[in-house]
């Protein structure tokens, strides 16, 4: 039997400037997408926090192998969305500032950045699935890592 991990009591005091000042990625498996992306110190067994930006380009399609909520704090996307576990039940809306919504294990999702804005979101993933996201450079002042 395993011992039981436990995770530690984090914050994050989200800050635009962590994304401003971070260089653009390509988002993994989309050729010509791009996004920016930092962790802001909860990297812990039952989840993992992450605010990103989806920068305007090609559509992103990707398949949840865990559950994920977000809070949209600027831009503009539209969601398309199959759920599991024959992915024939679709769902399409728009998400943006102020939205928050759930991606659910087993879900296959497109994001499509509306406008020429990035859509900028808090990203919140339980459990950890060990993206490997450079911390956020507010935190690193902070915690001094």
């Amino acid at each position: 039997m395993q011992p039981i991990t436990w995770s530690k009591f984090r914050i994050y005091d989200v800050k635009d400037s962590d994304l401003d000042g971070s260089p653009a990625r390509a988002f993994p498996h989309v050729p010509g997408a791009l996004y920016k992306a930092v962790n802001g110190g909860i990297k812990e067994p039952a989840c993992q926090v992450n605010f990103e930006d989806f920068l305007p380009g090609p559509a992103i399609d990707w398949f949840m192998s865990h559950d994920e909520v977000h809070y949209v704090t600027s831009g503009e996307v539209e969601i398309v969305a199959f759920a599991p576990p024959l992915h024939k039940e679709e769902t399409r809306v728009v998400a943006r500032a102020g939205s928050v919504y759930l991606l659910p294990r087993g879900l296959r999702v497109t994001w499509r950045v509306l406008g020429d804005k990035p859509f900028r979101h808090l990203c919140i993933c339980f459990p950890d699935p060990g993206y490997p996201t450079p911390l956020a450079r507010s935190v690193v002042q902070q915690e001094g890592r």
